[in-house]
């Protein structure tokens, strides 16, 4: 049985090394009530793999999400589509990264 489970861990090993943590930020608008960053912060963690590392506010009903994904799993376009898919408007920012 040990053997088993050593042999499986190693064969996974190398596929799971194999992803890479991307960072991309995400320029949101519609942002109109204090309900808005929530909504949005749900359908982003609803993605594979995203994590919130930080939100920045802006000035005018927008702000910036700064987020990091295992990029094996998903990309940019999934992170707009979910927040798109909402009803917020969404673009990577300048210096989005990925």
């Amino acid at each position: 049985m040990k053997r088993t489970l050593l042999a499986t861990a190693l064969v996974l090993a190398p596929a799971m090394s194999l992803a890479d943590e991307a960072e991309t930020k995400l320029h949101v608008t519609g942002l109109t009530c204090p309900s808005c960053s929530y909504i949005i912060a749900t359908a982003l963690k609803k993605v594979e793999s995203v994590r919130i590392a930080e939100f920045t506010e802006g000035e005018a009903e927008d702000g910036t999400y700064l987020l990091q994904y295992d990029d094996a799993v998903t990309d940019p376009e999934a992170l707009i589509a979910a927040v798109t898919g909402v009803g917020y408007g969404a673009a990577l920012a300048p210096g989005g990264g990925s």
